[in-house]
């Protein structure tokens, strides 16, 4: 039985700017003006998606609104649909990606073909209303309600857009540990969520106030913008050469054997279920978003310009953040400074829980905006020191030589869990709604969903950490081999034979 190799200890080399090597990255060899122009057109691509990632999650769960779709609905579209997705395609994708070989690499490839699909979907997005009223007169001769007509189109066009935004959420991540020199990585990946956080301060500070309004017009001017920034960086973008893939699992062949091999490495170490468990945990606090929203406009009163001037503020304090906290990381290792952030996160956890359910009776809404101000500054650099480790703790726990892979069991894994939470958080703010005369009360308890899966997430990175520190830390960690156990062996034979 095959086993994966020992990876060397993964160790954050000081930077000289005098030594080539530290230019170097498999097959590439980058002069200094080189890797800038590398990092220009990856950063650039990296904002132009951000940007798109960010306009559809801020204006589909208003439209829900309108329509009156219930909570469980929400949370069906926007959470367990694409979680259930990601679960099966992530890993495919992942699997054939990292053994894909072409005179253009093995990532570009899979990020150039889904571009122009993915554009079309979010304009079609974009132009909601409109469409729903062509199928609803035209197509079903008036049946059915608006309605429901208008859930079904933003759910066939979810599924459009979530397909082919897989690959890029996917690969693009394997990118760039693929053609960023590891001397400059940690920093890479600082400037690379300071590229995001400044896409997001564009947009809700200038575009968001308008978004609901010409919802039409910000889609099809986010999807012109990433068709020509991530045409740019596929075009300029060049990767090495790669050794080739390493055999399957008992040198089987074809999907049986794909199966079984990705299985048995990702599958079969328990500090890697840790790590999963983990990360399954932290998504149920991100299924959540479509719900915080709500609660900000429904139940708090906030305007969507109020949103955006925060939303602004916050990301230009994450810009600021964002170096120092990986600086912070490759000092201390990132799995210290994650644990550190979500225990103090927790800790002032009541503070905010308490704001939202009793601040209406003590507070006019102008003094509201002031605390909710003060409190997301208050608690942005555990966000951002917390956010900036996420990247690099994976990096440096992981198996480099098949990350994709273990990346896309971790999201599988995360996916499943996402997939129950989005309806499970929809339907837990449902059965809330009894216990109060206005629903719009019942989007207080997003906060109490959010601080138990924290609890979880802060329970297996302990567990990640304890296993790290038997496994030598910070002085002589290795990834762990997958040593496949003889139940997980006889379970794949059994499904799919020897």
């Amino acid at each position: 039985m095959a086993s994966l190799q020992s990876e060397l200890p993964q160790q954050d080399p000081l930077v000289d700017v005098h030594n080539p090597n530290h230019y170097k990255v498999g097959t590439l060899s980058y002069t200094k003006l080189g890797l800038v122009s590398l990092f220009a057109f990856l950063l650039w691509g990296d904002f132009c998606w951000q940007l798109m990632e960010t306009v559809m999650p801020s204006v589909l769960p208003l439209k829900f609104a309108d329509i009156h779709a219930d909570n469980w609905e929400v949370g069906l579209i926007m959470a367990t649909i694409p979680s259930l997705m990601t679960t099966v395609i992530n890993p495919i994708v992942s699997f054939k990606s990292d053994r894909y070989r072409s005179k253009w690499g093995r990532r570009i490839p899979f990020l150039a073909a889904v571009t122009p699909f993915l554009v079309v979907f979010l304009v079609l997005l974009g132009f909601e209303e409109p469409i729903t009223q062509w199928v609803h007169q035209t197509v079903l001769g008036g049946k059915y309600s608006d309605a429901m007509v208008g859930i079904w189109v933003i759910g066939i066009l979810m599924v459009g857009f979530q397909f082919f935004n897989l690959f890029t959420q996917a690969v693009f991540y394997y990118l760039f540990n693929d053609v960023v020199p590891h001397a400059f990585l940690a920093r890479f990946v600082a400037l690379f969520r300071i590229a995001g956080g400044a896409s997001g301060m564009f947009y809700n500070y200038f575009i968001y106030k308008y978004a609901e309004a010409h919802m039409g017009l910000v889609f099809l001017g986010a999807g012109l913008l990433f068709a020509v920034g991530y045409g740019m960086m596929c075009w300029k973008v060049k990767e090495g050469e790669y050794p080739l893939p390493p055999p399957y699992v008992n040198n089987e062949h074809g999907f049986v054997g794909s199966i079984k091999t990705y299985a048995t490495e990702c599958f079969s170490h328990r500090f890697y279920w840790y790590i999963f468990l983990a990360s399954s945990c932290q998504a149920l606090t991100w299924i959540s978003g479509s719900f915080v929203l709500l609660l900000n406009t429904h139940y708090m009163g906030f305007t969507l310009e109020f949103l955006g001037k925060l939303g602004f503020w916050t990301g230009l304090g994450g810009m600021i953040l964002n170096y120092p906290g990986g600086m912070i990381a490759d000092r201390f290792h990132p799995l210290r400074v994650i644990l550190f952030t979500v225990g103090i996160s927790l800790l002032m956890a009541p503070i905010g829980q308490c704001f939202v359910f009793f601040w209406r009776p003590h507070m006019t809404l102008h003094q509201a905006h002031y605390f909710q101000f003060a409190l997301s500054m208050i608690t942005l650099p555990l966000l951002i020191v917390g956010g900036a480790c996420e990247l690099p703790m994976l990096m440096k726990l992981l198996p480099q030589e098949r990350y994709g892979q273990f990346c896309s069991a971790n999201a599988m894994i995360r996916g499943l869990a996402s997939a129950a939470g989005g309806v499970g958080c929809g339907l837990f703010l449902d059965h809330m709604k009894i216990f109060t005369a206005n629903p719009d009360l019942c989007y207080r308890w997003v906060g109490i969903w959010n601080v138990v899966a924290i609890c979880g997430y802060f329970f297996f990175l302990n567990l990640v950490y304890r296993e790290w520190k038997k496994m030598g830390g910070l002085a002589s960690y290795v990834p762990p081999k997958a040593e496949p156990s003889r139940h997980l062996l006889a379970v794949l034979n059994r499904i799919f034979g020897k």
